[in-house]
């Protein structure tokens, strides 16, 4: 999976991308938490997951680079919910690229991907309840909310768009 927008380039992530997603992992967890709490070994194992999520489905979270740059400012795709059958769209960005609506072109990109390349039918999103910029995202992408659940460890609005 290797998308292009007008300013982003998605691509599946390696193993060299582990400092930037490092970074991406912490600057998130600072929000979630008050403090980022996981360790580089914890986020190459994310990392690691998700390259063979990319080599099992040919989909997953891919690194996000500035088409301008080459710079790699964040972590954006589809994957599996927590593990399970359902397919969801996600975004992570370095905290100093947020705001410029890089989310919301990663994800609309990746919905795109979703349902024209691979078929899918239905793709669902999680975000906390208090992330209402993460949330606002969703909505723009046509998602629409259909309640809370557990994932990840933590309660999250749901979030669905159908075709």
């Amino acid at each position: 999976m290797r998308l292009t927008t007008e300013r982003l380039v998605l691509r599946p992530p390696t193993l060299e991308d582990l400092d930037a997603w490092h970074a991406i992992y912490l600057d998130a967890e600072e929000v979630w938490y008050g403090a980022a709490r996981s360790s580089l070994d914890e986020n190459r194992q994310k990392l690691e997951r998700q390259i063979e999520h990319h080599e099992r489905h040919g989909f997953g979270m891919g690194a996000v680079d500035l088409r301008s740059t080459g710079e790699t400012i964040g972590a954006a795709g589809l994957q599996h919910l927590d593990g399970g059958p359902e397919i969801e769209v996600g975004y992570r960005f370095l905290k100093g690229h947020w705001g410029q609506g890089y989310a919301t072109e990663s994800a609309r990109a990746s919905i795109a991907y979703g349902v024209d390349e691979l078929g899918l039918d239905r793709i669902v999103a999680v975000a906390l309840p208090e992330n209402t910029a993460s949330r606002r995202v969703l909505e723009k992408c046509g998602l629409t909310e259909i309640g809370l659940v557990h994932a990840y460890g933590l309660e999250h609005v749901k979030y669905e768009i159908a075709r």
